[in-house]
């Protein structure tokens, strides 16, 4: 299966749309690719992607010298100009190869309809961190959608689009590990399936010790400290319960504790109403409104 199948919609479903009012505002269809002068194109007030390797833009640049731009960027009408929706590392590149017009297709979208498009242009691409993901879903969120629709309209499962999202609850110093690339988004789970104190000391054991995703998983704080005011706390469970606790975080995309051991209590961890519902689901409940 392609990827972009792999997707839901994709870009040819988001753009299969009748044409609108922009027709009427440029003078031609908006199905079909036309030419704009690059000083009347505009970068996207939204763009999912944050990182553009210099690099990689050079080389992009030299193509376009050599073959020019093979695919064209689609824009939208924004007053005299018009905004990239898809196409702005194109766009950046044609600047540095001297371009003075590029192929565009102009299409009439909504805010929300362009983040979509956007969106999956990037996840189609593998062109998102997984913080720019997680930002991602997250401006959708605040578009009105909610978890299911985010992941509808992207082509993800909901429990990637919830996962995703827990990222944006790391704290600020592993939010900036993992934006650097000081640590993966398996150690960022990892980190997050540790109680919330002890977070920070798991960051400062994965990028001290340079531990893979498998070690920062199997990592356990002994109890709380010396002078703490609450009885120490076992947090080590038998060797069996341990390696239960990462098979399940890993099956349900959340913390899950094991306590006591010929008898005891299983805990899972959520954050929202949403994911409780999505916990629910796995476990074969349905909730009643």
């Amino acid at each position: 299966m392609s990827k972009k199948t792999s997707l839901g919609r994709g870009l040819d479903a988001l753009l299969a749309r009748p044409a609108g009012e922009a027709a009427a505002m440029v003078g031609t269809p908006t199905s079909g690719a036309q030419t704009l002068d690059i000083t009347r194109i505009v970068q996207a007030a939204y763009q999912p992607r944050q990182v553009f390797e210099p690099e990689s833009l050079a080389e992009l640049a030299q193509s376009i010298r050599e073959k020019g731009v093979l695919q064209p960027l689609l824009v939208r009408p924004r007053g005299e100009a018009f905004e990239i929706v898809a196409g702005e590392r194109r766009w950046r590149a044609s600047q540095l190869a001297g371009l003075t017009e590029l192929p565009v297709i102009i299409r009439d979208l909504g805010d929300r309809e362009a983040l979509e498009i956007a969106i999956v242009e990037n996840l189609q691409r593998e062109d998102l961190g997984p913080l720019e993901e997680a930002r991602a879903y997250q401006t959708l969120l605040d578009q009105g959608l909610n978890q299911e629709g985010v992941a509808r309209a992207v082509g993800k499962g909901r429990s990637t689009v919830s996962n995703a999202l827990r990222l944006l609850t790391l704290n600020e110093a592993a939010l900036r590990a993992l934006d650097s690339g000081k640590i993966s988004a398996g150690h960022a789970r990892a980190i997050l399936a540790q109680p919330d104190g002890d977070r920070a000391w798991a960051l400062e054991q994965i990028t001290a010790r340079g531990l893979s995703v498998r070690e920062a998983e199997a990592l356990r704080r002994g109890a709380r400290p010396a002078g703490s005011d609450s009885q120490p706390i076992k947090v080590n469970p038998p060797r069996t319960y341990r390696q239960l606790e990462l098979d399940l975080s890993r099956r349900t995309g959340t913390r899950v504790r094991i306590t006591g051991e010929d008898r005891g209590r299983v805990e899972l961890a959520y954050a929202s109403r949403e994911e409780l519902d999505r916990l629910l689901g796995l476990l074969g409940f349905e909730a009643e409104e």
